[in-house]
C-alpha cells in the first residue's frame, strides 16, 4: 500500500510539469517541475488563480473555459489537438498541451490535477520537417522547370536537324548541318551535368565542398551571367557529410536569392573556419528587403539548424544583404567517434 509520502514522491519526480486546481480556479499545489517550467516559486503560486499561467488576451475566455468544464468535469488526455500557449514569470510565452482529470481530495474537495507539457521542441521538429518536405518539393519543381525549358528544347530541336539532314542537298551541308547538330548535343550534355550537380554534387561525395560550390558559381555565371566573387577555404576535414551538405544547400540559395532579387550582377562568398566553426558568408550590394526574423528564409534556418548551426541576415531596403551561416567544425576524434564502437 502507498502512503501519503509515496505519492507525494511520485507527484514530485513527474518529468511534467503538475499543478493542482480547485473547482474555483485555485492553484493549491504544483510540483518542481512547474517551478522550473513557469519560474514563479511555489510561495508565489499557491493559492493564486490559475490564469496568473495564462496569457492576459486568452485569461478571459480561458476563466469561461475553466467555468464551462467544472459543470461537467470529466478526464482529457494529451494529444487531443488542444495546443495552447502557456505565460511564464518572465513574461514569456511557451507553447504547451495540458491533460485535465478531476478529482476529489481526502478532504472531499473537488479539485483537477492539470498535468503541462512544453512542447516547444516538438513544435520546432514539426515546422523543420514541413520546411524540408517544401524545400524536397521545390527542388523537384525546379528539376521539372529545368528539364521542360532545357533539355527537353534540346531534344525536339534535334529530333527536327535530324529529319533535316537527310534532305541536305550537299555533302557539305549535312557536314555543317552535323557539326550543328554535334554542338547542340555538348549543349545538352552540359544542361545534364548542371542538373546532376544540382541534385547532389559528386564532389561532395568526395568531400571538397570547395569545388562543389565553385561549379555552381560557374554554372549560374554561364547561364546567368551573374559573377560570383569567392573566397573559399579547403574546410573539408571540419565537416561531416550532414554539414558539408547544408552548406552547399544555403549557399546554392544565397546566391540564387542574388541573382533573381537583388537586382544586381555580382555577389561575395567567403568560406572559412575561425573558433570552432565553419563560417559562410554571401554579401551583394543589390536592393536589401525589409526581413521578417521569425519568417524570412526559413528553410535556410532551418537547413542550418539540423546540423546544429545557425543563421543570421543583414539587409534592409537599399543596402544591400549579408547571409552569414555557422556550423559546428568537426576534428578527427569527432569522425572517429561517429563510426560506431
Amino acid at each position: 500500500m502507498l502512503t501519503e509520502r509515496d505519492y507525494r514522491a511520485v507527484f514530485d519526480a513527474s518529468p511534467d510539469a503538475m499543478l493542482i486546481v480547485d473547482s474555483e480556479g485555485t492553484v493549491r499545489d504544483l510540483n518542481p517541475q512547474a517551478v522550473a517550467m513557469f519560474g514563479w516559486s511555489r510561495e508565489e503560486m499557491d493559492g493564486y488563480p490559475v490564469e496568473r499561467l495564462v496569457p492576459a488576451a486568452s485569461r478571459t475566455r480561458h476563466e469561461r473555459h475553466r467555468r464551462h468544464y467544472n459543470e461537467t468535469p470529466r478526464a482529457r488526455p494529451m494529444g487531443q489537438g488542444f495546443e495552447l500557449l502557456a505565460l511564464r514569470r518572465d513574461g514569456t510565452t511557451i507553447p504547451v498541451e495540458i491533460s485535465l482529470s478531476p478529482g476529489r481530495l481526502a478532504s472531499g474537495q473537488e479539485h483537477v490535477i492539470c498535468t503541462v507539457r512544453d512542447i516547444t521542441g516538438w513544435k520546432r521538429m514539426r515546422q523543420m520537417s514541413r520546411a524540408m518536405v517544401t524545400a524536397i518539393e521545390n527542388e523537384r519543381k525546379r528539376l521539372s522547370r529545368d528539364l521542360h525549358d532545357e533539355f527537353l528544347q534540346y531534344l525536339a530541336a534535334l529530333k527536327i536537324r535530324v529529319k533535316l539532314l537527310a534532305s541536305e542537298p550537299t555533302a557539305g551541308d549535312r557536314e555543317q548541318a552535323r557539326a550543328q547538330i554535334a554542338g547542340e548535343i555538348d549543349d545538352a550534355i552540359r544542361g545534364v551535368k548542371r542538373m546532376i550537380r544540382g541534385l547532389l554534387p559528386p564532389e561532395l561525395e568526395r568531400r571538397r565542398l570547395s569545388s562543389a560550390l565553385e561549379s555552381v558559381f560557374r554554372d549560374i555565371g554561364e547561364v546567368h551571367g551573374f559573377t560570383v566573387d569567392a573566397n573559399l577555404d579547403r574546410v573539408d576535414e571540419e565537416l561531416d557529410a550532414a554539414a558539408a551538405l547544408a552548406l552547399y544547400r544555403i549557399v546554392q540559395e544565397a546566391v540564387t536569392n542574388a541573382e533573381r532579387h537583388a537586382g544586381v550582377t555580382e555577389a561575395t562568398v567567403t568560406l572559412r573556419s575561425a573558433g570552432g566553426a565553419v563560417i559562410a558568408e554571401i554579401r551583394d550590394e543589390g536592393c536589401g528587403f525589409e526581413f521578417d526574423s521569425h519568417k524570412g528564409l526559413t528553410s535556410m534556418h532551418e537547413r542550418a539548424a539540423l546540423v546544429g548551426g545557425g543563421l543570421s541576415v543583414d539587409t534592409a531596403p537599399g543596402r544591400g544583404t549579408t547571409i552569414r551561416v555557422t556550423v559546428p567544425a568537426v576534428g578527427p576524434e569527432d569522425e572517429r567517434d561517429r563510426g560506431g564502437w
